[in-house]
């Protein structure tokens, strides 16, 4: 199996490529800048063309995207059009395209959410991922866009972003509130990793959830990776939306119509036994 990922130097990308590679597979991706990756090619996503050769030339069996800013002057440019050329290059190539997606594709005023619930964001980011998705399903109808959650880390491994947010809170490197009324799925980045892996085999075209089988509030996800990594949760700062004057979903609880044992992702509780 050859398998091209784009962002593979960020970190889904990183543990897709060394647990893909660990399988015997043919790994090679993209990174934005040279990293130091031996099996890389240094595009630029927001230039136009450069992810096409570089998909071309490696001739993949299947393509992984997940490269994309959250926020900027390059949102669209990245997130959306980096989006739409991935699945271009993907369907040239007749490869099997899975799309990295997100919960805040949903505006969380729902109790939960399933796949055939249409995307209604209510910030640029979440805007800029549900155009991302209508693009890739044009460019190539057979691809799996993949909607996850917040990614974190078993504590032997480094953090995650969020994690390192939490921890750096919990230790007055920054201040931050951690509402308490923000739903999330947090998903293990290994557990994701794997099961993407196993959706490469599988015959599914279109949105698919793959989250973590616990919601958890952003305070209480705070605490739990703070706890289990050895700081002090007590030093977390609390609070809702409403005081914070941000545009944030409230509830983005993510189930799937698709039961499959391998995407029945373990929870935030047990993984990190809350």
């Amino acid at each position: 199996m050859r398998l091209y990922i784009t962002g593979i130097s960020g970190y889904l990308g990183g543990h897709l490529a060394r647990l893909a590679t660990s399988n015997g597979w043919q790994v090679r991706g993209c990174v934005h800048q040279a990293q130091g990756y031996r099996d890389a090619d240094v595009v630029d996503l927001r230039q136009r063309g450069q992810l096409l050769a570089a998909v071309a030339a490696f001739r993949p069996d299947a393509v992984i995207h997940t490269a994309y800013v959250q926020s900027g002057p390059d949102l669209h440019n990245i997130t959306v059009l980096g989006a739409i050329e991935a699945a271009a290059a993907a369907a040239n190539a007749n490869a099997r395209h899975i799309h990295i997606s997100s919960d805040m594709v949903f505006a969380g005023t729902a109790s939960e959410y399933d796949e055939i619930d249409m995307p209604d964001p209510i910030t640029a980011y979440g805007a800029a991922k549900a155009v991302a998705e209508a693009g890739v399903a044009q460019s190539h109808p057979e691809a799996s866009i993949v909607r996850t959650s917040l990614l974190y880390s078993a504590p032997s491994q480094p953090p995650s972003a969020h994690e390192q947010f939490a921890i750096d809170a919990a230790s007055g490197v920054r201040e931050a509130t951690f509402f308490r009324d923000e739903w999330r799925c947090p998903v293990l980045v290994d557990e994701l990793a794997h099961a993407l892996l196993v959706l490469i085999g599988q015959n599914h075209r279109g949105p698919l959830h793959l989250v973590g089988a616990t919601a958890i509030t952003r305070y209480a996800f705070a605490c739990a990776v703070v706890r289990a990594r050895g700081g002090d949760m007590q030093k977390l700062k609390s609070g809702i939306i409403a005081d914070s004057h941000l545009i944030r979903p409230a509830r983005l609880i993510l189930r799937s119509s698709y039961p499959n044992p391998v995407w029945r992702l373990r929870g935030v509780d047990e993984v990190l036994s809350i």
